[in-house]
């Protein structure tokens, strides 16, 4: 069983290199709900409720860019907010839009960022109308559009290349895989709310270390990562702490069926949420804990990707 204090000690475990390169996207958007991903899992998924969009946003895209070579960008579009209506509209507009810009930095030996180079820049197709460029899906209720960019990581990730697919069109299976989804969800809302720091450590190690390797952590970003993200009922600096239960949810798929989670119905966040309350605040926090959830090769259990 691994403990919290393992977890302290992945930097000796994860390949160490002289070349660090980091890859994110600068995404901004107008008028438009929209998903977009990277290798089929979520970067970023926003249902326009106010007319607002992006501005230049900045997304980390390590995370899940698991060895050199291609990577797809996916780009999913639907209506936006009509402000004068106070509705949502019904199409696409002529000003509905995405640019995307992707960007490379390489860390130093100092830990400090260097330039950012960019390796891509894209925007959702456009066509000329009477001397005015309006959007190519203006009228449609959705738009969906890819592109690739190479990103030279020096890691290689293999654990979902060796992963089942769990998506299937056999109806029962996917009864079975729910009823098995929602056990583990429950399994670890459990351990958040009776069990122990260590066992919850025992279920992230794995999860921990590929991240650890896919950012280049040093030993102090991993702690600091496992103290301040993992919020948990004993720790001190906590007045309040709780989950809800797992409810009111729809099972998807992600990583071409490898990965399978629990999202809200209602803004398609994680299932498993709950708040808290730290001791010098006056307000709870809101927190959605992130659980994408995959079956290795040759084993019947699932685990935390």
């Amino acid at each position: 069983m691994k403990t919290v204090q393992d977890i302290y000690n992945i930097e000796k475990e994860i390949k160490h290199f002289d070349s660090k390169p980091q890859y994110g996207a600068y995404i901004s958007t107008n008028n438009c709900s929209f998903d977009i991903f990277i290798n089929d899992m979520p970067v970023i998924k926003h249902m326009d409720t106010s007319g607002s969009g992006l501005s230049g946003s900045y997304f980390p895209l390590n995370w899940d860019i698991a060895k050199k070579g291609s990577q797809k960008i996916t780009i999913k579009l639907r209506p936006g907010f009509n402000q004068n209506a106070n509705i949502l509209n019904e199409t696409l507009q002529g000003n509905s839009e995405v640019q995307i810009k992707i960007v490379k930095s390489s860390t130093n030996k100092d830990g400090s960022f260097g330039e950012e180079q960019e390796v891509k820049n894209y925007f959702t197709p456009q066509k000329k109308i009477q001397n005015k460029q309006v959007a190519t899906y203006d009228g449609l209720k959705t738009f969906e559009d890819h592109f690739t960019f190479n990103a030279d990581v020096p890691y290689n990730i293999n654990t979902l290349e060796t992963a089942n697919v769990l998506l299937t069109k056999d109806e029962q299976a996917l009864k079975t895989l729910e009823r098995e989804v929602v056990a583990k969800y429950n399994e670890i809302r459990n351990i958040y709310m009776k069990g122990t720091k260590d066992e919850l450590a025992n279920l992230n190690y794995n999860k921990e270390k590929r991240v650890a390797q896919q950012l280049y952590f040093s030993d102090e970003e991993i702690k600091n990562r496992w103290d301040n993200d993992y919020q948990f009922r004993t720790d001190p600096n906590l007045e309040f702490f709780d989950l809800k239960p797992v409810e009111n949810y729809k099972m998807t798929f992600y990583a071409n069926g490898k990965i399978v989670c629990l999202e809200k119905i209602n803004n398609e966040k994680s299932a498993l949420w709950g708040g808290f309350k730290k001791k010098d605040k006056d307000v709870v926090t809101t927190t959605y804990i992130s659980l994408y959830l995959y079956r290795p090769q040759n084993s019947s259990k699932l685990e935390i990707y």
